[in-house]
């Protein structure tokens, strides 16, 4: 690398409060290894380059500043966040000497704090232009999707990500946790056929640090997905493997009758439903004709709710047993009028225009439940066969 630790420069102090607490959430405070829980300062043509990272992904931030002298040090990322904002001036000056200590000053106010060796920072590789697509709605299209990715430890590594398909159609994301699939269309510039497999973590991670009206570059570099914008860029790692084939799923799983509710309306009568759900951790749907009723029963009490709904194809009848926290996540995940379906083994199916989410239905309480475990075995043959 070049440059050296004696760095010197000023900078408008909001611009690198905004970058620093990017980072801090990105630096892994817990790391056993001291450069990754620091921030990595480094200047370079006219900016100041402000960056975390580990093995999952990492955060380039960049902010305009005076440089009196080039250089580049390490200083914990906690800390920077913590004294940029007790500072009260409108600039702050950094000065890093090569006896390893870094002073920030603004106003009346200064700090000396010890400062790593960055030497030997690992930087992010690039993708180059011609190779990426453009990407707008990623905090959006994130929420309505990772929150089915998996969070066990023992799951495949295919199941705790979410499978972004890039084609001239534009961008689907998909994310499945065995239970219930989650799949979303995204707004994208035109793109050959691509498909890639990121971690739902440090997509999350990512959907803090931007906007919907952001948009952002996205291409691969070696075994990196890279997110880009003007003074920002975001890596996350690359999973490698096949995702199961989620059109096929769909049509596998096929409603015998389909109503047309509202998404909040549903979600607020289960949520007053379950307040009750007790150890059991389950309640049942019940559908008779154009009324769904959700029904609890457990040792903390009973409850009951009812939604009219709209018939549309079919005979709405039968009783089905749900999961109360995966099946509220998935109606949060949707907004608006949304059409509902019901298969013959209960698992569910809720459609809007940019979202569809299959959520799988639960054994009753004191019986086999066997049509609910071949449900879920189908959807973890079709993640094996892929």
């Amino acid at each position: 690398m070049k440059g050296n630790m004696s760095m010197d420069i000023t900078l408008n102090r909001e611009a690198l409060l905004s970058a620093a607490l990017d980072v801090e959430r990105i630096a892994p405070q817990h790391s056993p290894v001291e450069l990754l829980r620091c921030a990595y300062l480094v200047t370079e043509e006219g900016k100041l380059t402000v960056a975390a990272g580990d093995v999952e992904c990492a955060l380039e931030r960049q902010v305009t500043c005076d440089i009196r002298r080039n250089g580049y040090a390490a200083v914990n990322a906690k800390l920077l966040a913590r004294m940029l904002r007790l500072l009260e001036g409108e600039t702050v000056s950094i000065l890093a000497s090569e006896k390893n200590t870094i002073e920030i000053k603004s106003g009346a106010a200064e700090y000396r704090i010890p400062a790593l060796d960055a030497s030997e920072y690992p930087r992010m590789e690039l993708p180059f232009p011609e190779d990426t697509v453009a990407v707008t709605g990623i905090p959006r299209m994130v929420k309505r999707t990772a929150f089915a990715a998996s969070e066990e430890e023992s799951a495949k590594p295919a199941l705790k990500c979410v499978h972004l398909a890039f084609t001239e159609d534009g961008l689907t994301a998909v994310g499945c946790d065995g239970y219930r699939v989650a799949s979303a269309k995204g707004k994208s510039g035109p793109a050959a056929s691509v498909s890639i497999l990121i971690p739902a973590a440090s997509l999350e991670k990512l959907a803090r640090l931007v906007s919907d009206r952001d948009t952002l570059q996205v291409g691969v570099a070696g075994r990196e997905v890279v997110f880009r914008k003007d003074g920002f860029l975001f890596s996350a790692r690359q999973i490698d493997g096949n995702y199961f084939d989620t059109d096929r799923l769909f049509q596998m799983v096929c409603g015998s009758f389909t109503v047309l509710t509202d998404a909040e309306a549903m979600r607020e009568m289960i949520g007053s439903v379950t307040v009750v759900v007790g150890s059991q951790n389950r309640f049942y749907l019940s559908f008779q004709g154009n009324r769904l009723q959700a029904s609890c029963e457990s040792e903390s009490g009973a409850s009951s709710g009812a939604l009219e709904v709209v018939v549309l194809s079919g005979s709405p009848s039968g009783t089905f047993w749900y999961n109360p926290r995966m099946l509220m996540e998935c109606l949060k995940a949707q907004s608006g009028t949304m059409l509902l379906e019901a298969a013959q083994n209960g698992a569910l199916i809720m459609k809007t225009d940019e979202l569809t989410c299959v959520q799988l239905a639960v054994r009753a309480p004191h019986s086999t439940g066997k049509e609910a475990a071949c449900s879920r075995k189908r959807v973890e043959d079709q993640t094996e066969a892929a």
